[in-house]
């Protein structure tokens, strides 16, 4: 049976030597071990393993939490973090990342055991065994939630568009434009009834009576704009509180 594989990312070597110790014990493969969250980067998006640990204070430009919501703009492999530092800011960061575990240091071997075997219990099926289920639409719908992705009707075809990758959603009318870095898709759907095909807990907020944006992608706040790279997106004043309060919960 070929072994699961589990990458380290963690800086300190002592650490990083103990965990693969460890994994090896358990049975599993380490496919490596990067110090910095670059390196990580560099490698997991030419081959992603099945689960990764990771310690939230790295060397390099990037912390864990940094990394692991780079990771998620093109896979939802489980993420486990490892920190010294569990104070209530830490553990908000780490929560927009949807981690599948937060193990404070020192941690028992036990429960790093346990923590992987429940997140591997946990793994959502690879995305090519997602999309190979057909959505059945229902007449006269043109989106479909699927998991974590939707799927438009764009003409005679079927689109699907992971959550994580839209950047804003945008009202024209009867219609939506769903905007993401690549290209830009038109529904036929009202933006109130596209918001609410999307999950309670996913990171969207209606901004403006004309927008929802994807929390996880804006870049500035201002008093009347949100900045999603160099787009800029008004905020209504009667939105702005909730925009905040959904800021401050990440």
């Amino acid at each position: 049976m070929t072994k699961l594989t589990i990458a380290v990312v963690e800086d300190e070597p002592i650490i990083s030597a103990d965990l693969g110790d460890r994994l090896t014990d358990l049975g599993y493969r380490v496919s490596g071990n990067y110090s910095s969250g670059e390196k990580a980067l560099e490698q997991f998006k030419k081959s992603v393993p099945d689960l990764i640990l990771m310690d939230v204070k790295l060397e390099g430009a990037l912390d864990g939490v940094d990394t692991a919501l780079a990771i998620r703009r093109f896979s939802q492999v489980p993420v486990i973090f490892l920190t010294s530092n569990s104070d209530e800011v830490t553990y908000r960061r780490a929560r927009a990342a949807r981690p599948s575990a937060f193990i404070s240091k020192p941690f028992r071997g036990r429960d790093l055991a346990h923590a992987i075997d429940l997140a591997l219990t946990a793994k959502t099926p690879p995305s090519a065994a997602v999309t190979e289920q057909e959505p059945i639409f229902p007449e006269g719908e043109s989106a479909l939630l699927l998991h974590d992705r939707l799927f438009l009707k764009v003409k005679d075809r079927l689109v699907r568009i992971m959550l994580h990758d839209i950047l804003w959603i945008e009202a024209d009318d009867y219609y939506c434009k769903v905007i993401t870095d690549e290209r830009e898709f038109l529904v036929t759907k009202t933006l109130k009834k596209l918001s609410g095909l999307l999950p309670p807990d996913a990171p969207f907020v209606r901004c403006h009576r004309s927008y929802l944006v994807n929390l996880q992608r804006i870049t500035e706040i201002g008093e009347i704009f949100v900045f999603v790279g160099s787009h800029k997106i008004p905020v209504s004043r009667s939105k702005r509180s909730e925009l905040m309060t959904r800021v401050g919960n990440l």
